[in-house]
């Protein structure tokens, strides 16, 4: 897909949208991706252990309660954003608000990426591409995300179809020893194969965020089949029958899915709208810090 300097633009310009609201810091709050070390930014109080630093043992807090306390601070480390990014001929097409996915997956990642590079973390993506899985260093800078922007663009449309299931597990596995914010942008096809004991294990160690991009239905006009590459027979596009059938799948998908995320504290947002991209993420975020799930 080729990207030109009006369309990044315009990403770069939508991600700093956000200055415009209350929220000043989209990663204020709490996340399983805090690590606990040595700053000026006090957590709590624990009982010593062995191996514990004694210069951070609290002697007031001690005596006080008859026990050794340690105190503990927040370290001062990036936070680490994993962006997976589903591609396959699939994401050649429109939405039903005439949005072409492409467009907005591709928008997704930059708003993403700039707000939280604006924000001091580091970005990786990780896509299932024509040569198989790639997987970007983790680095920070405006820079840098116009660079993943073009890596997606460029691997987007891979011929083959991704098996997202198996790059979120991939994933998981090459960063085991390390906790992330990790958002997965996709359709109503990939939250289908995406399973449950796979949002378990995200959600271990990571704070996990779903963008959904709606698809166009196959009912109710002309409509092209981008994968079957031919018009879908107006008979069968028209039929009442099987666009009641199309919404009652989509509807069991998304409640499934749904279900499971609100399980595992997962949050799931879905978009339509190429003008809706930067009120989404901030929606995920904002619905992660009150505990809004599924």
């Amino acid at each position: 897909m080729k990207l030109d300097y009006e369309f990044l633009t315009r990403i770069s310009k939508d991600a700093v949208l956000y200055t415009s609201r209350k929220t000043t810091n989209i990663l204020d709050g709490g996340y399983n991706s805090v690590y606990i070390g040595k700053s000026l930014e006090f957590l709590d109080l624990k009982d010593y252990a062995l191996g514990d630093d004694i210069t951070s043992i609290d002697w007031k807090a001690s005596s006080r309660n008859d026990s050794i306390l340690v105190r503990r601070y927040i370290a001062e480390k990036k936070h680490s954003v994993l962006v997976i990014a589903d591609t396959g001929i699939k994401m050649d097409a429109d939405t039903p608000k005439g949005s072409y996915k492409a467009n907005i997956a591709l928008m997704s990642l930059g708003v993403i990426g700039y707000l939280l590079g604006r924000q001091g973390s580091d970005v990786a993506l990780a896509y299932d591409g024509k040569e198989g899985m790639v997987t970007t260093p983790f680095k920070a800078g405006g820079v840098y995300v116009e660079e993943l922007i073009h890596t997606y663009g460029n691997s987007v449309f891979a011929e083959h179809r991704s098996d997202l299931d198996k790059l979120i597990m991939n994933e998981l596995q090459l960063f085991s020893m390390r906790r992330m914010i990790v958002f997965v942008i996709t359709d109503i096809a990939g939250l289908r194969s995406v399973k449950y004991d796979t949002l378990s294990r995200m959600t271990e160690r990571n704070d996990v965020y779903f963008i959904c991009i709606d698809d166009a239905f196959a009912t109710g006009g002309r409509v092209y089949d981008r994968i079957g590459e031919s018009y879908i027979d107006r008979f069968i596009a028209g039929s009442h029958a099987l666009k009641r059938a199309e919404k009652k799948e989509r509807s069991r998908i998304m409640n499934r899915f749904k279900a499971d995320a609100l399980k595992n504290r997962v949050v799931l947002e879905t978009v339509a709208n190429e003008d809706s991209v930067v009120d989404t993420v901030l929606n995920l975020f904002e619905r992660g810090r009150s505990g809004i799930f599924g």
